[in-house]
């Protein structure tokens, strides 16, 4: 049987209906409420760079300590670097990690990592589907360059309670949901919390120093989401979607004394950090079914995306038996406030399905840093400002996919207006996708995009702290832009046997580095003059195959890809990116062994990072010693490799629920992986390179109970 496209109107997703074998897993359609158009034969695998998950994708293989994450998911996959060990970084063909779209229900994100990166904000337990493209973007995406993650959360049932609780090494989740009015109203909340905080702090507790001093702290993350869905008639649905995702960290060492000296003193010395960061997302939308061919959404939000840093230091000299206090206090913060709409209506007549809409968002940026040093009650130094960026963006964009026969053909545009301060930028982005089913089991696809990103992340390191900060485009910063061609070719083997090969080239101009002052607090005042501007461009091959048999599963993910860059205030010719990986290799397989066990395992491996380090040393009369280097990321650390297990129990209840114990192993046979290297000289001046390494072998476990 042929597979057919389902055309879902007011969402505008694409789910493919094929006939597959029993073990596969189908798309939940638990949106009851949008009508279908069955239109032509068109599949995902039409679509170039195009990659649909569900639920059970997020779910299936290792949790790492007992928490399944979907960023980790995403760096499975062909043409994505993951960046640094355990990191959930996103570094799609040749990207910095800063040009990833992340929508949750239609919403942007700004801040979707928890645990400096160790973590992404998507509680799985809420998640319906995610929709990740690499190219062939719609017109209705824009505003970054690299990558799509669309996230749709799942609707309370309309018809009976149910939940989800589990519990792991890091973490706690829980998940209700059910009807408010059978029919009409219903909710879907979860939750998640971590107790490191409660481990931290009594072990931090019995620190006892020689001093005396106390130590205090911990560590605590916690994710909501709120779903309310209401359906007043047959054509309509409205929502109203909540989301926090927070950090907060905390240390402090502080030692009480008591001094003699003209008078007694009671006083303490000491100092005290606090970190915090997270995003916000509030939203209301509202879809119209005027018909089989046409329907209406609309979406009005907000969205917060803020970090604050604080350090508070002190100390007491006694001096000609009078106490004198030196404080030191530095707190630097930064925050991202957007509010928008978009409306999108959609019309399909023949062989056509046309999409048309309209964005429009105002952000506002405002960083702040301060600095103050006193003694006593004297100023030495103070220092404190706070800049307020406003941004308007108006969009609109339009789409027709054309299909006849074996033939497809998508040709849309998007054109922005960014508007920031005195500076106005206008940019079309023309977006082409056609693919062509050369037989009933063989597909060739192509696709082309402008793609255009007007907000910029000032980050001196690679991880996701709190001090990293989101800026807009200026008349001195400009937006980065992007063009991308991809083409490939999907085929059907046989009834298990899928094979997707593809290629791609991308170049990007105005992108951008963030060289600053080497300090992990970006300047509020001068970031402008930190931003260096130049050449980006990467391409390569990908190739997936998957074997789907009822009880077992297997996948293949294999990249071949360049990665380079090119400043002329650095260096004079193109280099190699810190994650040019030239190979990408992933191997996952699952196996039922039986109707209540199953087991998993994913090999990854790739290409060393690269770094820069000095490959020479001289020695000049009256300058001394100099390092001479041949350019940046000279130099290739050694290749990753790891496998991880997991195992899965599964046990209904006598009531008919479902309890699950997951063990996972993280890094299985303990391979001490490369995070940095430094390089020493010996005695001939000849380098020495030193690699470290970190992650050791990580078993975990959870548990998971469905009521």
């Amino acid at each position: 049987m042929k597979g057919c496209h389902i055309h879902w109107i007011s969402s505008l997703v694409a789910f493919l209906c094929l006939n597959l074998p029993a073990a596969s897993r189908g798309m939940e359609a638990a949106d009851t409420l949008e009508q279908a158009v069955i239109s032509a034969a068109r599949s995902p695998q039409a679509y170039t760079g195009l990659k649909r998950l569900d639920r059970d994708d997020l779910l299936t293989g290792t949790a790492l300590l007992g928490t399944p994450d979907l960023i980790k998911v995403l760096q499975n996959l062909s043409g994505v670097a993951s960046g640094m060990e355990l990191m959930s970084g996103l570094y799609v063909r040749g990207g910095d990690g800063s040009d990833n779209l992340f929508l949750l229900d239609g919403v942007p994100l700004f801040q979707v990592s928890h645990l400096a990166g160790l973590f992404s904000s998507f509680n799985t337990d809420v998640i319906r589907s995610v929709d990740f493209y690499k190219s062939g973007f719609p017109s209705r995406f824009g505003g970054k360059l690299s990558s799509v993650v669309d996230v749709t959360t799942k609707d309370g049932s309309m018809e009976k309670f149910g939940g989800t609780f589990s519990i792991g090494l890091l973490d706690g989740r829980l998940a209700l949901n059910g009807p408010i009015i059978r029919d009409k109203l219903s909710y879907d909340v979860a939750i998640r919390r971590s107790w490191l905080d409660a481990i931290m702090s009594p072990l931090l507790a019995l620190d006892k120093s020689e001093d005396g001093a106390k130590t205090r702290g911990g560590y605590a993350l916690f994710d909501s989401n709120v779903n309310i869905t209401y359906i007043p008639g047959s054509k309509d649905k409205i929502n109203f979607r909540f989301f926090a995702g927070t950090d907060n960290f905390k240390y402090s060492k502080i030692t009480e004394e008591k001094l003699y000296g003209k008078e007694i003193y009671n006083t303490d010395e000491g100092n005290r950090m606090g970190l915090s960061w997270g995003n916000l997302a509030a939203s209301a939308s509202w879809k119209h079914v005027f018909s089989r061919r046409s329907s209406l959404s609309a979406i009005l939000y907000y969205t917060r995306g803020y970090s604050d840093i604080s350090d508070w230091q002190k100390s007491n000299n006694l001096l000609n038996d009078v106490l004198t206090t030196m404080t030191y206090t530095e707190r630097a913060s930064g925050s991202v406030d957007a509010a928008g709409f978009k409306g999108l209506f959609s019309f399909s007549s023949g062989h056509h399905n046309i999409s048309a809409g309209a964005e429009y968002q105002s952000a506002w940026y405002m960083p702040s840093r301060s600095l103050e040093k006193t003694t006593g009650e004297t100023v030495l130094n103070s220092d404190s400002g706070t800049i307020m960026y406003r941004t308007d963006e108006a969009s609109v964009f339009v789409e027709d996919e054309m299909v006849y026969g074996p033939f497809s053909f998508t040709a849309g545009v998007r054109l922005d207006g960014y508007f920031s301060g005195d500076a106005v930028y206008i940019r079309p982005q023309p977006r082409v996708l056609t693919s062509f089913d050369i037989t009933e089991n063989i597909i060739a696809k192509a696709s082309y995009e402008l793609m255009s990103q007007y907000s910029h992340l000032l980050s001196s390191i690679y991880l996701d702290l709190p001090t990293n900060l989101w800026m807009p485009s200026t008349s001195v910063v400009k937006p980065s832009d992007s063009q991308q061609a991809a083409a490939g070719v999907f085929a059907r083997i046989s009834r298990n046997w899928h094979l997707d090969v593809g290629g791609y080239y991308r170049t990007v101009s105005n992108c951008l580095i963030y060289s600053g002052s080497g300090s992990i607090f970006p300047p509020v005042d001068m970031w402008e003059d930190g931003f260096v501007s130049g050449l980006a461009r990467s391409y390569g091959a990908e190739l997936e195959a998957r074997y789907l048999s009822e009880k077992f599963l297997g996948s293949l993910a294999y990249t071949l890809s360049w990665s380079e860059r090119k400043f002329d205030r650095l260096h004079d010719t193109w280099f190699r990116d810190r994650f040019d990986n030239r190979h990408k290799l992933t191997l996952s397989a699952s196996y039922r062994i039986t109707d209540n066990i199953d087991i998993n395992a994913t090999w990854n491996y790739h290409s060393g990072n690269r770094v820069t380090i000095p490959e020479h040393i001289v020695t000049l009369e009256g300058i001394g010693r100099k390092y001479l280097f041949s350019g940046p990321y000279n130099a290739k650390m050694p290749d990753y490799h790891r496998l991880d297990l997991s195992c899965n129990f599964h046990r209904k209840t006598k009531r008919g629920n479902e309890s699950i114990w997951n063990i996972s192993i993280y890094n299985a046979y303990c391979r001490m992986n490369p995070i940095l290297m430094r390089v020493s000289f010996n005695p001939e001046s000849e380098p020495v390179a030193i690699v470290y390494s970190l992650v050791p072998i990580i078993p975990s476990f959870s548990y998971t109970f469905k009521f």
